[in-house]
């Protein structure tokens, strides 16, 4: 605080003004403190949620980081053994074999869910029958509600050697049954196909709702200019689905590396080389085998890539540019 002795004028020759130099960090506190008296409501309703991802998110991470350096015990002291449990890791052929599956699996199924629930999408919406779109729009929606499990039964139903497939066949064409699910052949077809069964309609929906948003002025300018509806979708609506479609490659993106679900499903013997991802590697290291920390490692270089390959996909597509 500053004082200075004004000289003008008799009547201010005694006044003292204050110019005030305020401190950042009272500034700083002061405005924190309204905020927080303003929003408290609000502030309480996302403690629980807080709460609830320290306790179950990053405090297992940290233990996890932590576990990656010390070495495989489950009971007592885990003495620190430095970066000998990622040098293992990275020597391990089944890893290695992992980090191959996981890219192949995961880049098709990035690519192939982005087309066919962006086809799917503009398809949907070139139905004129409102009731037919929502009905074809709920049934594809619907293998999206169901877990893992239901899904690998259903495949296996479709895809056994009585499955409807090998019925449809035998019935059209004559064939001898194909055991596709222990054909290596067939491995990572399948469960990139599963996968867009389903996936295709939510990410359509997320494509539908964007189409539904778009102004109908511009379609009404369009249709006077002459323009056709094929037109009309390559110079209207995939322009304004642009944010829509650097978010969802940017949600895909974070999947490229973390299959575990349809895999551990799906996988058996005859298929295990083909399919087996970084997840599986990681479970089947750490549950089964008990190898805590070179499992902790393995996690730990997953969620590097997932950040790596996330981050890589935001620049390449200009996720944070207007």
């Amino acid at each position: 605080m500053v004082y200075c002795l004004c000289t003008e004028g008799a009547h201010w020759r005694r006044t003292l003004h204050r110019v005030y130099t305020s401190e950042p960090g009272s500034t700083m506190n002061k405005a924190l403190g309204r905020q927080l008296k303003k929003y408290r409501i609000f502030y309480l309703m996302f403690l629980p949620v807080a709460v609830y991802f320290i306790i179950f998110s990053y405090y297992p991470f940290l233990r996890g980081l932590i576990m990656s350096f010390q070495e495989n015990r489950l009971l007592g002291n885990r003495p620190f053994v430095g970066l000998a449990n990622y040098k293992f890791v990275l020597k391990d052929s089944n890893f290695l074999s992992a980090v191959t599956n996981s890219l192949i699996i995961g880049i098709w199924d990035m690519v192939l869910y982005f087309f066919f629930s962006l086809g799917f999408a503009l398809i949907l919406n070139e139905l004129v029958q409102r009731t037919v779109k929502q009905t074809i729009q709920t049934i594809a929606y619907i293998p999206y509600l169901f877990s893992w499990a239901v899904i690998g039964g259903i495949w296996v139903l479709i895809f056994d050697l009585q499955g409807l497939v090998n019925q449809f066949l035998s019935i059209i064409f004559g064939t001898e049954p194909i055991f596709f699910l222990a054909n290596p052949a067939f491995a990572r077809p399948l469960i990139i196909a599963m996968g867009i069964w389903r996936s295709m309609g939510y990410f359509a929906l997320l494509f539908t709702v964007a189409i539904m948003n778009i102004e109908g002025q511009l379609y009404e300018a369009a249709r006077i200019d002459g323009a056709s509806r094929l037109m009309q979708i390559r110079k209207i609506i995939l322009p304004s689905l642009i944010p829509t479609m650097k978010t969802i490659i940017v949600l895909l993106s974070i999947g490229v590396l973390t299959h575990f679900d349809e895999i551990y499903v799906m996988v058996n013997p005859a298929n295990r080389r083909l399919i087996s991802t970084l997840l599986l590697f990681v479970y089947e290291t750490g549950i089964l085998n008990f190898q805590t920390g070179t499992a902790s490692a393995g996690a730990t270089l997953v969620m590097a890539g997932t950040l790596l390959i996330t981050g890589l996909m935001r620049k390449f597509i200009g996720y944070d540019k207007e």
